[in-house]
This record gives structure tokens, C-alpha cells and sequence, in this order.
């Protein structure tokens, strides 16, 4: 019996989408160009559902506080976020493709600067509704 050691062998392109960009190509990007690829990283609505109710949580609580206290929150709580992506990716409920996207987006907001943040937050939620989406109509 062989056992294999280290993170997983992985032979895709990723999905690239950045919430910095513009908030339109975000959601072109996601309902048209990579809209089959997101499509099959969705394997449970309910299990996609699940991170995207914890993330517009924490993106509409921090959309409300001022661009400091909302970086602070952020990396507060995205973490929780980070976890419950790697549960639902670890029972093979979501893709990895989809969970190195997530991950990105929680990356791209912990390390945003003050001048931007409010601009990403948004862009955050516009990506993770239009992958919602995608769940519903997949489901």
C-alpha cells in the first residue's frame, strides 16, 4: 500500500477572478467566463450556502464601520470564514478551485490597505452573491 505525503497533485488552470478589479468584469467573470468552472466546484447548494451566509455577515458588518475598524474585523473574523471553506472543501463539498478562489478573495481583504478597503468589501459581496447564483440555478 503506497501513501502519499504533501498537499494534493493538481492538474487545472485556477479560477482567477481578483476583487480588485472592476466591480462589472467581477460579475462577467463569474456568470460568463468561469460560470462552468464554478459551476462544477459546487457539489452541495446547501454546503455553498453555508460560507456565503458567514461571508455577508462579516462583509455587511464591515461595511458599516470605518475603513480601519473594518480591516480590524475583517481579520478577526474572515478566519472563521477560512476554516468553514476547508471543512466543506475537506468532506469534498466544494472544489478546490473554488476554495483556492475563496481563499484568495479572504487573502486580497486581510492584506488590503485603508484606501481600498471599502472598495473590495463591496466587490467581496458582488462576487460571492453572483456565486450564489450559480449554486441556485446549478442546484
Amino acid at each position: 500500500m503506497s501513501h502519499r505525503f504533501g498537499p494534493p497533485q493538481r492538474n487545472f488552470q485556477p479560477i482567477n477572478i481578483s476583487i480588485k478589479g472592476d466591480s462589472m468584469q467581477i460579475v462577467k467573470d463569474v456568470l460568463e467566463r468561469f460560470y462552468n468552472d464554478i459551476a462544477k466546484e459546487i457539489r452541495s447548494e446547501s454546503s455553498f450556502r453555508k460560507i456565503h451566509e458567514i461571508f455577508i455577515s462579516v462583509l455587511d458588518t464591515a461595511e458599516g464601520l470605518s475603513s480601519q475598524e473594518a480591516m480590524n474585523f475583517l481579520r478577526q473574523q474572515l478566519a472563521r470564514g477560512r476554516v468553514i471553506i476547508e471543512y466543506q472543501n475537506a468532506r469534498d463539498l466544494i472544489g478546490d478551485r473554488l476554495k483556492d478562489l475563496l481563499v484568495s478573495v479572504i487573502n486580497e481583504l486581510t492584506s488590503a490597505n485603508q484606501n481600498d478597503i471599502k472598495r473590495l468589501i463591496s466587490n467581496a459581496r458582488l462576487l460571492m452573491d453572483s456565486i450564489a447564483v450559480i449554486a441556485k440555478r446549478e442546484s
